[in-house]
């Protein structure tokens, strides 16, 4: 009997591997905003003060991320904010709520 055969790892779900890489790799297309949603974000925009704790869902490459954190700063000229150090375009943001 090979005694090497005893110590290999159990896979209990044959292709479970696979499959959560195949997962990871989907993509999510971007959304397409409807007038009132897109009046409504820039709304937000327009009254967003630094320093505001805000939940936003924005598309990053290839998926939607929901974000929660504080405004660092405002671009308007560039059309972008900064949510704990992250870049978000303004293009790019599906929902935002200022949260208290």
């Amino acid at each position: 009997m090979n005694n090497a055969k005893l110590y290999m790892p159990f896979q209990a779900l044959k292709g479970y591997e696979e499959a959560i890489k195949k997962a990871a790799k989907e993509k999510t297309p971007r959304r397409i905003l409807l007038e009132d949603r897109e009046e409504s974000i820039n709304y937000f925009l327009n009254n967003l003060n630094l320093n505001d704790l805000v939940r936003i869902i924005y598309y990053n490459k290839d998926n939607y991320l929901l974000k929660r954190g504080i405004v660092f700063k405002i671009d308007r000229s560039k059309r972008y904010l900064l949510v704990n150090n992250i870049k978000i375009a303004f293009k790019d943001i599906y929902d935002i709520e200022v949260l208290e």
